[in-house]
């Protein structure tokens, strides 16, 4: 930890204080609703798992202020501007923005899955680890999807860096009519009656209100948001939460925020105009304290106390649910949390610990609303950027197996059904590790370039190969999506075989 107390004590006076706390307390609040809303008990010889929010209106009303999610996108939305700002300023290129971005979460993310990946499969082998919970509309979930929970913050962060070229070129060029969209989108996408064959589209809200929560994040970092006055996020706050308290009143609207997908009927799933209100909401009653946070965190033990827990926080968030399932098949009182959660960070955060930076020398201001310096554009190749957001997007859809299939309890090579996608457990970890390789050499290893191109495309083989163990036949788009892999990594083989450096002496 002798890193950390060197980071505090060298911490840039260009350092944004307010953003880390933001960030911390966002993730904080999901891992306080989770031991304060969630419940386990045995019910008639089965696991029920209960939401305590979905029938308590107080409950309701602590979910609006602490819908910690939206708070992280947001102030994620800030680090990664400020990342792609650091990027340009040092000649990177969008390649290496991608492969920054990802290498930053994935790290702590990789080690969680390989130690998860191990304890999960010798617990489920155990009599006493219940398979399957029983949730309150008389549904099963799986006892390790409903522990993977917390994978569903890195597949939407993994959206936001992906799209992100995307949308901070339409913050330089039309901020405000960007966010204006996004947020009429979401709004729409979410009132809109469609057919039930047109039901789909309602999952595009996944997208466009994340991306409209991360692109507020953008409007601070340029320094937009501070120059607006202190007295308007109050009255964005007096009106978002009274009209949270007036349909509570007047409607039967289901007003939680916390679902934990437990539940058909839900704010969270995909994100609804109510999320929305309420986002906006707490996110400006924190830009509204944001003078009185700054002075707090000025005080050196305070900064020092946030930093360290900041510095494993990944880590905590990851294994919080773990933590929760154990607690209750041991027996132990919620009050053993903390200190169980201090002892798995210590295990497993050194990962995330070595990462930890408070005092970059990349991009220093001298306050947030000097101007940014040029170069304003970062370097663009079609193949390595091709390379990495394919990368990146085979890791996502890696991520969202896990989320939602689990890791190996019905069968290493059993197929679970997905909005558009099927896979394996096998595929599903394949998928990360390769993405992450494949990523990473647009920026180092080079030298491995043609081995690893080889070896991906040999995975994929492999994996439609593993359809046939399973007597499970592959629809259009999997073969559509295979081939395209394919063929793209070939034809990145091949150009990379015709490129030849020389130097000839005349």
């Amino acid at each position: 930890m002798r890193s950390v107390f060197y980071e505090v004590a060298n911490t840039s006076i260009s350092r944004e204080r307010f953003i880390d706390f933001t960030k911390l307390i966002g993730i904080l609040f999901l891992m306080v609703n989770s031991f304060t809303l969630l419940r386990l008990q045995n019910s008639g010889g089965e696991l029920f798992v209960s939401n305590l929010s979905v029938n308590s209106q107080s409950l309701m009303i602590v979910t609006w202020f602490t819908a910690g999610m939206s708070l992280f996108f947001f102030s994620m939305g800030f680090n990664n501007l400020i990342a792609w700002y650091s990027n340009v300023g040092r000649d990177g290129s969008q390649w290496n923005y991608l492969v920054d971005r990802i290498n930053t979460l994935l790290g702590p993310v990789i080690v969680w899955i390989f130690s998860s990946t191990l304890v999960l499969n010798f617990l489920s082998r155990s009599e006493n680890f219940p398979n399957y919970l029983t949730t309150s509309e008389d549904g099963v979930m799986s006892s390790i999807e409903f522990i993977l929970w917390p994978l569903w913050l890195v597949s939407i962060y993994l959206v936001m860096v992906l799209f992100a070229p995307f949308t901070i070129y339409l913050h330089k060029k039309y901020p405000y009519a960007t966010l204006l969209s996004l947020i009429t989108l979401t709004i729409l996408i979410d009132n809109i009656n469609f057919a039930l064959n047109l039901s789909y589209i309602k999952l595009f809200n996944y997208l466009f209100f994340w991306i409209a929560i991360h692109q507020i994040g953008y409007f601070f970092a340029d320094g937009k948001i501070q120059k607006v006055n202190i007295n308007v996020f109050r009255y964005i706050t007096f009106f978002t939460y009274g009209y949270l308290f007036y349909q509570m009143s007047v409607s039967e609207s289901y007003l939680s925020l916390a679902s934990y997908r437990l539940t058909s009927l839900n704010n969270e799933d995909p994100p609804t105009t109510i999320y929305l209100i309420a986002s906006i909401g707490l996110i400006c009653l924190f830009l509204s304290l944001k003078n009185v946070i700054e002075k707090v965190l000025n005080n050196q033990k305070i900064w020092l106390l946030i930093s360290h827990i900041h510095s494993n926080i990944y880590t905590m968030y990851l294994w919080h649910l773990f933590v929760f399932f154990s607690i209750y098949l041991l027996g132990l009182t919620t009050y053993y949390a903390p200190l169980i959660l201090l002892i798995a960070a210590f295990i497993f955060g050194n990962y995330e610990r070595s990462m930890f930076k408070l005092s970059s020398n990349l991009v220093k201001r001298v306050n947030p609303l000097q101007p940014w310096p040029s170069p304003i554009k970062a370097r663009f190749s079609i193949n390595n950027f091709a390379l990495a957001w394919f990368s990146a997007l085979l890791v996502l859809l890696g991520v969202i197996h896990l989320t939602l299939g689990g890791i190996g309890q019905d069968g290493f090579f059993t197929i679970r059904e997905f909005y558009f996608l099927r896979s394996n457990t096998f595929e599903g970890i394949g998928r990360i590790f390769i993405g992450l390789l494949l990523l990473n050499i647009t920026v180092r290893g080079l030298k491995y370039k043609k081995r690893i191109l080889g070896g991906s495309i040999l995975f994929i083989i492999l994996s439609l190969f593993t359809r046939n163990l399973i007597d499970e036949n592959l629809t259009s788009f999997e073969i559509y999506f295979s081939s395209g892999a394919i063929v793209l990594f070939i034809l990145i083989l091949i150009q990379n075989s015709n490129y030849k450096s020389k130097t000839r002496v005349q």
